[in-house]
């Protein structure tokens, strides 16, 4: 297997809606004592050799033997200074925050992916015991601040396992987030990702119904010409079987009402803006901005339809919304709270990730 391989294997994974979109997830190889991980903002589906950063894993290791402060900003900062350290010669791009988690699985492959049945899983209420019950040989690892934290707690939960089993996780599930798998071939992560995502399905009360209906041209003219004054974006709309069950009231809205994932935060904003029917989009818009400090990305018209600022939010919808019914076969969807969204809202390394992502 070879660095082209993986090259190949990620653009097929990132180019299908089904596992990830835009500039989610990340893929590895392991040669030697080389890390060859993917740089923070590039897309899989479109990835060249550019798009890896090779790291020095006995550098990475090293991370793990300094102390790093307690101030979320501050640990973060120091961290990533590290990990630019830990880049070998002549590499300028900057690796992925996740990178730590990839160098510590012991495995030659690792793919990391944001599938919305899977996430389906780890954004409901009974996920942890889903996991368990269906995958009784993976990690289940709570919703826990991404960077550092996270890769620190998959690392002690790693040294456990393996200190009681003799074994090492190869399945990772990541409560509001993904999944990582890894494998000695990626032959071998295809299998698992096939079985998990089949393992899923057939455990599905329904699927989301993305037929596509009409609406009333007069109003979807009307409002988009109210959005469009708020930005140079071009304002798409969709209405379909899905978005009308839940625009019918605030109670069905608030089943996608707010971030099930970082990717939701980074790409679609923290929440779509709600407009009851009848009521003023500029209004409502304009009262938005001044509540969260933010524009909506999303915005969602009662019996009408959902509107995007842009071609990059739209997907993101439509992920929230098949979490959100994949979910129903999980005890019903978990968002992440208050707490993380405003730490995924303010975190340098979303804000970097959204800005590549957008030249």
């Amino acid at each position: 297997m070879s660095l082209q391989e993986l090259l190949e294997h990620s653009r097929r994974y990132g180019s299908d809606p089904a596992f990830v979109l835009l500039g989610g997830g990340n893929t590895s190889y392991k040669e030697g004592r080389t890390l060859f991980v993917k740089a923070s903002g590039h897309a899989l589906g479109t990835i060249g050799k550019e798009g890896f950063v090779r790291m020095d894993l006995d550098l990475l290791d090293q991370i793990w033997h300094k102390q790093y402060s307690q101030d979320d900003e501050e640990r973060e900062d120091e961290v990533l200074k590290d990990m630019m350290f830990c880049r070998l010669e002549g590499e300028t791009a900057r690796p992925s925050v996740e990178a730590l988690l990839h160098a510590l699985l012991p495995f030659p492959y690792v793919v990391h992916l944001h599938p919305a049945l899977v996430n389906g899983l780890t954004c409901a209420q009974e996920g942890e015991a889903s996991v368990h019950r269906l995958f009784g040989d993976a990690l289940w690892v709570e919703l826990v601040k991404p960077g550092f934290i996270l890769a620190n707690i998959v690392r002690e939960r790693l040294v456990e396992h393996q200190a009681k089993t003799g074994k090492v996780y190869s399945l990772i599930f990541l409560q509001n987030h993904g999944i990582f798998v890894g494998g000695q071939s990626l032959g071998e992560i295809e299998q698992v990702y096939a079985k998990v995502l089949g393992t899923i399905e057939a455990q599905l009360v329904r699927k989301p119904d993305f037929t596509d209906l009409g609406a009333d041209e007069v109003k979807v003219g009307q409002v988009m010409d109210v959005l469009q004054a708020f930005g140079k974006e071009k304002v798409l709309f969709r209405n379909t079987v899905e978005f009308k069950r839940i625009l019918a009231d605030r109670s069905s809205f608030a089943k996608v009402s707010s971030s099930f994932t970082p990717d939701h935060i980074v790409y679609a904003g923290f929440k779509p803006l709600w407009v009851d029917e009848g009521a003023e989009v500029k209004k409502a818009f304009v009262q938005f901005e001044r509540e969260h400090g933010s524009s909506p990305k999303i915005v969602c018209v009662q019996n009408l339809g959902v509107f995007s600022l842009g071609e990059k939010p739209l997907p993101l919808f439509f992920d929230t919304v098949a979490i959100s019914v994949y979910s129903e076969s999980f005890g019903g969807p978990r968002f992440m709270d208050e707490a993380m969204i405003n730490f995924i809202r303010n975190w340098e390394v979303e804000k970097y990730r959204s800005q590549v992502s957008t030249s």
